[in-house]
């Protein structure tokens, strides 16, 4: 999937020995150089240069704040935090993710990996450095936790090749060189997964040359490798951070090891999470989550579109007017229909800003949001925002608060969350860690 003619860092060029000596000058060929260590190549699933308009959309999701251009695919300058672009149903276990990526105004990128229903693998990549970390997997349960962090400078616009390799338990992550490295291992990386997707914080980042291979083995020498890994990040601090950001960093590692290592911990973990329950059955309103509000939210949503028509006029009304400005938009913008779809969205969203003049936009969007008003005056259930939420939350709890069922129930919480974290904090103060500009801290 390389492609000649271009002086991106790691590309392969023609054209004799001038380009060759400009290479090595500028360390194109030695980021070039990573090659599998923990994983032997297998089958290749995905392997995209971003050159084929025409076929990149059968892998990819795109929205606005994603398109293709120039053989890359780009984080828009389109308004958006943490905006997503992933793979159309993956499946694969163990694996190599190879990419090249370049910063151009964002300030993190995570490449992400799933199961069903959970995150698995997740790098965190930064101007200054990176981190790989393994999510939280309540169906196990696992807690997130963080293998370790490499500084790594990142040149804006410049790419550079970042390798992923996931076999079993163990995960390696290289970026630029063999010199940025960083090793871990945990049960939940040993996994199918179907997930794969690239977040980008805010405008703006380029991806080239994505591949996802899976590994059919251990590379032979692994676990010398791995032991030569393992020295290179021991002995080197862990990124800078804050006072609070290092002792968030020491107590999501002591969660996890704790969890993982000790039994009474797991009684404390499964004496708050009994007491919490207890406490939501007996005080619903008080205790119920974000996420079982919005679910009632979307329930309500649906009764009201199978027995509500004048819900469904609105409803159908808004949807008509949202198509009429895309037509609208069409027309005003000839050949914008005719994008490929890796382009499409993100040509849509500068087409609808350029035309904010137009007179007929106008009247469109103008009625859009007449039929919007009439929707949230009729129907203020549906468009609580979390603050909203959060606001009736309060206020049940501020019903019950006097009471003695209440405080009881509260307090018999916090004196197990109490005891949890007081475990968490002893065992955060016994991690050595070193961060980039402190003395070590025992």
């Amino acid at each position: 999937m390389m492609r000649s003619g271009k002086t991106r860092p790691g590309r392969g060029c023609h054209g004799g020995l001038i380009p060759v000596i400009l290479l090595l000058l500028s360390g194109g060929l030695s980021q070039a150089a990573l090659e599998p260590q923990l994983c032997q190549r297998g089958e290749v699933l995905l392997a995209d240069d971003f050159e084929d308009f025409g076929t990149v959309p059968g892998r990819w999701f795109f929205r606005e704040q994603w398109t293709v251009a120039k053989g890359t695919m780009i984080r828009t300058a389109v308004p958006g935090e943490n905006q997503r672009v992933f793979v159309k149903k993956p499946r694969y276990g163990n694996c190599i993710i190879e990419l090249k990526v370049a910063f151009q105004g964002a300030r993190e990128i995570r490449v992400m990996t799933g199961t069903p229903g959970k995150y698995n693998a997740v790098v965190l990549l930064w101007p200054h450095g990176f981190r790989v970390t393994t999510a939280r997997d309540q169906t196990v349960p696992h807690y997130p936790t963080i293998h370790g962090e490499c500084a790594h400078q990142f040149e804006k616009g410049r790419f550079y090749p970042v390798m992923i390799e996931i076999h079993g338990e163990e995960i390696l992550v290289r970026v630029g060189n063999e010199n940025h490295v960083v090793v871990g291992r945990h049960p939940i990386l040993a996994r199918e997964r179907d997930y794969f997707a690239f977040q980008v914080d805010r405008p703006g980042a380029a991806f080239d040359e994505v591949r996802l291979v899976s590994a059919r083995g251990r590379a032979d020498g692994w676990p010398a490798a791995r032991g030569r890994f393992e020295k290179l990040q021991s002995q080197r601090p862990w990124l800078p951070h804050g006072v609070e950001e290092q002792q968030k960093v020491r107590e999501v590692i002591a969660r996890d090891q704790l969890y993982r290592g000790s039994e009474e911990f797991r009684g404390k973990v499964a004496r708050v999470e009994e007491r919490k329950a207890a406490a939501a059955r007996q005080f619903p309103e008080v205790f119920r989550t974000m996420k079982e509000r919005r679910k009632e939210i979307a329930a309500e949503r649906k009764r009201l579109t199978e027995e509500d028509p004048a819900y469904r006029t609105l409803r159908n009304a808004i949807n008509k007017l949202k198509r009429a400005e895309v037509d609208l938009l069409h027309l005003l913008h000839p050949g914008l229909k005719e994008l490929p779809e890796a382009q499409y969205h993100a040509a849509l969203a500068r087409a609808r800003s350029e035309s904010q003049e137009a007179t007929a936009l106008q009247m469109v969007v103008a009625n859009q949001k007449v039929m919007e008003v009439r929707m949230r005056t009729r129907y203020p259930q549906l468009e609580k925002t979390n603050e909203n939420l959060r606001a009736e939350g309060r206020a049940a709890r501020a019903k019950v608060a006097d009471t003695p069922e209440f405080k009881l129930a509260t307090r018999a919480v916090g004196e197990a969350v109490g005891a949890e974290k007081e475990a968490v904090m002893k065992a955060a103060e016994a991690l050595v860690m070193v961060f980039a500009g402190e003395k070590a801290n025992q």
